[in-house]
């Protein structure tokens, strides 16, 4: 039988322990996770409070996000990218990246990807400034 939920930051939960170390404010993140049916991949949603975000990281097997809430920024090889509701982004098995809120926005994303399968051990670059970031885009 199909799973459903709705996605709701009313139903979050504070960052477990073992995820505490992927943010940059953990208190301000709450972790909703959801049903996933898909062999080997899990789901969760990430409720970020205004520039509340990852630290760099990589996905031996990839991550998938979907943009649900509010104003995001995402880093790549490319650069700070602006995300709204409704947009998604895939990185690459091995792509560096971070995500989270805007600076001052709340933004919530759903995570498809391998459970437990990111590695921190990365290049942190300019991960902590948003300089340039143009919202109104």
């Amino acid at each position: 039988m199909d799973a459903f939920e709705t996605v709701t930051a009313s139903k979050g939960e504070p960052v477990p322990d073992q995820l505490r170390n992927l943010f940059n404010h953990p208190d301000d993140v709450k972790v909703q996770k959801l049903p996933c049916a898909l062999p080997n991949e899990g789901s969760m949603a990430v409720h970020f409070a205004a520039g509340a975000r990852t630290v760099p990281h990589t996905h031996h097997n990839g991550q998938h996000l979907v943009i649900v809430d509010g104003v995001g920024v995402v880093a790549d090889d490319q650069g700070v990218h602006v995300v709204r509701a409704g947009d998604v982004v895939s990185s690459p098995p091995g792509g560096w990246h971070w995500h989270g809120a805007a600076p001052g926005s709340a933004m919530t994303h759903v995570t498809v990807e391998h459970p437990g399968d990111f590695d921190l051990s990365v290049e942190r670059r300019d991960w902590d400034s948003t300089y340039g970031l143009d919202l109104n885009n």
